[in-house]
């Protein structure tokens, strides 16, 4: 959801949710005593057509930095669901404060998708600074503003704007200004720091939320809400309402899950955007552990949702 902010199965803004907020104040209350398994959010592979033109998208604008460049080998390319990938150039990039977290393959006969309009991954909610600066820097970039920084009704202290990247990626950029108690918010360590929240487009809001709950060992948050970037988008009225679930992570990291009717179901292709998402598990083993790459090391196991997004699991490392 655009100009929103969650946590721990949390409260969505006022003026765009139609819930009981004292029962939901006390589901939110009760899940801050569980510990998921699942989370935090690790990293991100996007598609590009142009591969340097998306890495230099991101370092010139959004403050990042290379970390390596390499081909992608068998097994980090079975990691992110796309097998046919092997071979094809890649980039690993870093925030200022060295936290590796966006992994951008270059695959050119990549097709077009607007993600506001069809299912799977949907947006990349990221941490910022300042969201303000950011986004009037922002003006002659590759990256398009959707929607200008506002506040949200849940707190002043928190603030964002939505913006389109150079492989047609949907990004929440959002500001955490002070604390909010309750809410356990992210404190940000570089202008642009991670991406904390993955939002996904899924035809079944209960399915998926029940395929990650299950994975993370905790229970999620359902609702209705305006999802106002996607209404303005399709031309919708902008008070539509749309079910949305949210399922608090570890590690200050949230998954959003957004249900929006009359969404495309697209035919099996490479797709530009976001194409897989890294999330730490406390537990198990993986199937594959490449020796290469982002996930270097690391005992994978590779998962397609019931939207038909690509995820990875990162076990814990063995002793």
């Amino acid at each position: 959801m655009e100009l929103s902010f969650y946590s721990v199965g949390s409260l969505p803004p006022q003026r765009n949710c139609y819930i009981n907020i004292p029962l939901y104040l006390k589901r939110l209350n009760a899940g801050m005593t569980e510990q998921a398994k699942l989370g935090p959010v690790a990293q991100c592979t996007l598609i590009a057509s142009d591969g340097e033109a998306a890495v230099a998208a991101y370092t010139q604008w959004l403050h990042l930095h290379l970390v390596t460049a390499q081909t992608v080998d068998p097994d980090t390319a079975i990691a992110i669901g796309y097998a046919d990938l092997t071979g094809e150039r890649s980039w690993l990039l870093a925030n200022s404060a060295g936290r590796q977290w966006l992994h951008i393959v270059e695959y050119r006969p990549a097709q077009p998708r607007d993600s506001l309009k069809s299912f799977g991954w949907m947006a990349l909610e990221v941490l910022v600074e300042n969201v303000d600066e950011l986004a009037s820097s922002l003006a002659k970039s590759p990256f398009e503003i959707l929607r200008p920084p506002a506040n949200l009704d849940l707190s002043d202290n928190i603030r964002a704007c939505q913006v389109r990247g150079p492989c047609g990626e949907v990004l929440y950029l959002t500001q955490v200004r002070a604390a909010v108690p309750p809410f356990d918010l992210p404190i940000c360590e570089a202008p642009v720091d991670r991406l904390f929240i993955p939002v996904l487009s899924t035809p079944s809001r209960e399915q998926s939320l029940a395929q990650y709950a299950a994975i993370a060992g905790t229970a999620g948050i359902s609702f209705d809400t305006k999802v106002t970037v996607v209404n303005e988008a399709r031309g919708y009225d902008l008070d539509l309402r749309h079910p949305v679930a949210t399922l608090q992570l570890a590690g200050q990291s949230l998954l959003e899950l957004d249900q929006i009717n009359g969404t495309a179901s697209l035919p099996p292709a490479v797709y530009r955007g976001m194409a897989c998402v890294a999330l730490e598990h406390a537990e198990g083993a993986g199937s594959i552990t490449p020796g290469t790459g982002p996930f270097a090391g690391r005992s994978t196991s590779p998962h397609l949702g019931h939207a038909g997004e690509h995820f990875t699991l990162l076990h814990p490392q063995p002793l």
